[in-house]
Parts: C-alpha cells; sequence; structure tokens
C-alpha cells in the first residue's frame, strides 16, 4: 500500500507541530492551555466587556383629564324694603326713642328723690 506523497507531508508537518506543542507546555509550567472542539473557529482571547448606555427614551405623559365641577344653582335671599322709611327717618325715630327713655329716667329719678326728700322730713319731724 502506498501513500500519497502529500499526506505524508501533511502528516510529517502534523508531527513536528504536535511536538513543538508538548515540548512548549512542558517548558511553561503553571500554565494551562486548551484546544476547544466545540467552537467555531479559534478564540486567542475574548475582549473586555464593553457597557453601552442605552439611548434616552422621551415620551409625553399620559394626558390627564378633570372632569368640570357640577353647576351650583342658588337663589338669592329675598329683599325687602320698607316704604318710604330713608335712613334720615329711621335716625329721627331711633332719636325720639331715646330721647323718650331719658325722660322716663328723668322721671324716676325724680320720684326717688321725693320719696327720699318725704322720707328724711318723716324721720326728721319725729325726733
Amino acid at each position: 500500500m502506498t501513500f500519497p506523497r502529500a499526506a505524508l507531508k501533511l502528516a510529517a508537518a502534523g508531527l513536528v507541530a504536535a511536538g513543538a506543542l508538548l515540548t512548549v507546555a512542558s517548558a511553561n509550567a503553571g500554565t494551562s492551555w486548551s484546544i476547544g472542539v466545540n467552537l467555531p473557529g479559534v478564540v486567542v482571547g475574548e475582549p473586555a466587556p464593553v457597557y453601552y448606555e442605552p439611548a434616552p427614551v422621551y415620551s409625553r405623559p399620559a394626558p390627564t383629564y378633570y372632569q368640570p365641577a357640577q353647576p351650583v344653582y342658588s337663589v338669592p335671599a329675598p329683599v325687602y324694603y320698607e316704604p318710604n322709611a330713608r335712613w334720615e327717618e329711621r335716625r329721627a325715630q331711633r332719636w325720639e326713642e331715646r330721647r323718650a327713655q331719658r325722660w322716663e329716667e328723668r322721671r324716676e329719678w325724680r320720684r326717688r328723690q321725693w320719696e327720699r326728700e318725704q322720707h328724711r322730713r318723716y324721720y326728721e319731724d319725729r325726733d
């Protein structure tokens, strides 16, 4: 059985590469490395994670609806006017009432004075 020449060259190159890797791994003690078969492609190193700030979001506030207040219906209080009673007449009437009251007070005071005088005379006459 004969192998094609290209296959022999490829196998020899693979053996040399494997030997080089094994000698380098043994020379670097304390480090570990692996070849991932399940990954697509070869991953040499991952970049640091990058944080992208999200774009600001502007939105209009929700519309608010205010229900209008219920109308208030009120009837004003009735106003009664006294016929022909102007303020001058009411003032004069109050003046007359006060004058009559003072007159009554004076009459009462005079009556009491008279009683005191009579009482004094009564007791003076008895002495």
